[in-house]
């Protein structure tokens, strides 16, 4: 029996609920934002299902899920009908558009609710968003955020947003670390409300793109991974390609900065081993007078010689070679104490580069 169908794009666009109706397993390693997570069969259904499959055959594997979900079954179907009493026709996809979204569909349409099947599942899905960023042209000016470690600029693109309703003409912020939870650096992943799989990375950077949300777009210069996820090939082009933007800082305010947002006092034992860890990678790229006060510092627990120490040894040359030498900057903002006064004072500048560079803009 057909059911309706839509594609990944419309089911995002569409006004659908998206539920999703794979295994938790298979949701947590990526799914499409805002998707609901109602899983047909959890972790060990799937793997035996799966296991019959094999054993003994796709009609034995059928009527093993029919066995594994019959008790549920009605309030997992009243739980999908409570979402089409408030207004949502539900979106269900599985991983290929199989089996299990199917048959959802067609359970639903049994008990009056009319939903459709995503066509080619998640797969489909992720295939939609790769190609959409591999092809992604920004349509409106670029400006790209440059600076030191600590030097603020997170907090500036962090401030425009805020303000942009107030600012002409009007930037709009994609927080490229932000949606990778993660700063970049080598304790990038401390104080995280969780770990982002490159996936949703690139489903949430492609949900970003796709919408634009003001006159010009703002971002940070990254190169081609933020701490272990990678930024796709096309978008990091485009956005160091962008009109170049100097943060600076004094090396002091930038350490009081780092520990600051680090907060090392509130650190576990375990935070305070990744730190080790990561001066013990980095501790063969320097000289051996700079590693040894490095351990030393840090075991006496003075992390603003350390953080002053990776800064000037480490971070700094590395940085200055990759971003700043021979890029042609169109302002230098020094950042102060208030980020929304460095916002402001960064919008004034931009508007009169976007006037002289896009007389349209």
């Amino acid at each position: 029996m057909e059911v309706p169908r839509v594609s990944p794009a419309e089911a995002v666009d569409g006004g659908y609920v998206l539920v999703d109706v794979r295994s938790p397993h298979e949701y947590e390693a990526g799914h499409a934002p805002g998707a609901l997570s109602l899983p047909l069969l959890d972790d060990r259904q799937r793997a035996l299902v799966g296991l019959t499959y094999k054993q003994r055959g796709a009609q034995q594997a059928r009527l093993a899920a029919i066995d594994l979900i019959s008790a549920d079954l009605p309030g997992y179907l009243r739980s999908l009908g409570l979402l089409a009493r408030h207004g949502s026709r539900p979106a269900v996809m599985c991983w290929r558009g199989g089996e299990r979204s199917r048959n959802v569909v067609l359970l639903l349409a049994a008990a009056g609710v009319h939903a459709v099947q995503v066509e080619g599942g998640y797969k489909a899905y992720r295939r939609w968003v790769l190609d959409g960023l591999a092809s992604w042209q920004p349509d409106r000016p670029v400006v790209t955020l440059f600076g030191h470690t600590g030097a603020g600029k997170t907090a500036v693109l962090r401030a425009l947003a805020l303000g942009s309703a107030e600012m002409q003409p009007r930037p709009w912020v994609v927080d490229l670390e932000g949606l990778a939870l993660h700063r970049g650096s080598l304790l990038g992943g401390l104080h995280q409300p969780g770990v982002r799989t490159q996936k949703d990375f690139d489903s949430l950077l492609w949900e970003a793109l796709r919408h634009p949300g003001g006159d010009y777009l703002v971002v940070e210069g990254e190169g081609g991974r933020i701490g272990g996820l990678f930024l796709p090939e096309r978008v990091a082009a485009l956005v160091r390609q962008g009109a170049p933007v100097l943060v600076t800082a004094s090396v002091e305010d930038r350490a009081r900065r780092i520990v600051a947002e680090y907060a090392p006092g509130g650190w576990t034992s375990s935070d305070v081993a990744r730190f080790r860890r990561g001066l013990d990678l980095i501790a063969p790229r320097l000289p051996s007078v700079e590693s040894v006060a490095l351990r030393r510092a840090f075991d006496d627990g003075r992390f603003d010689a350390v953080v002053t120490r990776l800064l000037v040894a480490y971070y700094d040359p590395l940085y200055q070679r990759s971003s700043v030498e021979g890029r042609g900057f169109v302002y230098t903002l020094h950042s102060g104490a208030e980020p929304m006064d460095d916002a402001r004072r960064l919008a004034t500048a931009l508007a009169q580069h976007l006037r002289d560079a896009f007389p349209r803009a």
